[in-house]
Parts: structure tokens; C-alpha cells; sequence
């Protein structure tokens, strides 16, 4: 059984050859929860923001350094 880091890689490798159906997925993700969460729709924003910005690699989780840069 693969353990949520192993998910989480895999959605970031996913998310980085196919980028523009990542952010549409955060985007209806966010739709979604903005529905149930009236009121809320600028913190939803923020968090669907955060977590393009994760899945390509911009935004490593608090506490963690963000990978170097591959050599050229």
C-alpha cells in the first residue's frame, strides 16, 4: 500500500506534465467548497492559490525547504 507521501509525489508529477488540468481541478475543487462555504470565497481563493503553487513546485509546505533547482 503506497503511503500519503508516495500520493503526494505522484499528484505533484501528474500536476507538473499535466498543468493546466491541475489548476482546473483546484479550480472546481474550490467552486465546490465556496458553495457549501458562503462568505468564505476570499480564503478559498488563497487555498486554491496555495495549492497550485504546491502541486508545480512553487510552494513547499511550511517548515519544509522547496527542492534545488535542477542543474543546467
Amino acid at each position: 500500500m503506497a503511503g500519503l507521501g508516495d500520493m503526494v509525489n505522484k499528484a505533484k508529477e501528474w500536476a507538473g506534465e499535466n498543468p493546466d488540468k491541475a489548476d482546473s481541478f483546484v479550480d472546481k475543487g474550490g467552486d465546490a467548497v465556496k458553495g457549501k462555504l458562503g462568505g468564505h470565497e476570499e480564503q478559498v481563493d488563497q487555498f486554491g492559490d496555495k495549492a497550485k503553487g504546491f502541486l508545480h513546485g512553487e510552494n513547499p509546505p511550511e517548515g519544509e525547504q522547496p527542492p534545488p533547482p535542477p542543474p543546467q
